[in-house]
C-alpha cells in the first residue's frame, strides 16, 4: 500500500512529458475543423444540427487544454523545436483565434435573436391575457394590466443578424 502511495506521489511531483508539437497542431486541426462547422450551422441558421457536434467539440477542447496546460509546465517543447514548426504552430494558434472570435459572434447573434422571439412571444401571450379580462367585484368588466389589444401577432425573425 505504501509502495503504491508513493509511486502516485511521485508520479504527481513528476513534470509533465515533453508534449509532442505534432499532435498538438493535430487538436488544434481538430478543435478548428469542429469549431468551423458549427460556425457555419449557426450561421446558417440549422440550430438542431449542432447538438451532433458538442460530443465532439468537448473532446477537442479537452485534449487542447491538456495540451496547452502540459506545455505552459514545461516549454521546453516550443523553445526546442525548429523555426518553422514554431511558425506553424504560430499559424495554427492565430487561425484558431480567429475562428473561436467568429463563433463566439454567431452565438451571441443565435443567442439574441432567440431572446428576441422569446421576448415577443412573451409580449403577444400577455397582450392575449390582458384582452380576456373579467368582472370585478362591483360588476364592472376589468381587462387587467392593460387595455385590448389587436387579434393578430406578427413575429418577424431578422436574418441579416
Amino acid at each position: 500500500m505504501n509502495a503504491a502511495f508513493t509511486a502516485m506521489t511521485l508520479a504527481q511531483e513528476a513534470p509533465p512529458p515533453p508534449v509532442n508539437l505534432s499532435r498538438f497542431v493535430e487538436v488544434i486541426d481538430r478543435l478548428i475543423d469542429v469549431l468551423s462547422r458549427e460556425t457555419q450551422l449557426l450561421e446558417n441558421r440549422l440550430l438542431k444540427e449542432i447538438g451532433t457536434l458538442q460530443t465532439e467539440k468537448t473532446m477537442a477542447s479537452s485534449d487542447y487544454v491538456k495540451l496547452q496546460t502540459a506545455l505552459q509546465q514545461n516549454p521546453a517543447p516550443v523553445n526546442q523545436a525548429p523555426e518553422e514548426q514554431r511558425s506553424l504552430l504560430r499559424e495554427k494558434m492565430d487561425a484558431l483565434q480567429s475562428l473561436i472570435s467568429r463563433n463566439m459572434l454567431a452565438l451571441a447573434s443565435a443567442v439574441e435573436a432567440g431572446e428576441r422571439v422569446f421576448k415577443v412571444i412573451k409580449d403577444a401571450v400577455q397582450s392575449k391575457r390582458a384582452e380576456t379580462g373579467g368582472y370585478t367585484a362591483t360588476g364592472a368588466f376589468s381587462y387587467g394590466v392593460s387595455t385590448p389589444k389587436q387579434d393578430k401577432v406578427s413575429i418577424a425573425v431578422n436574418r441579416e443578424i
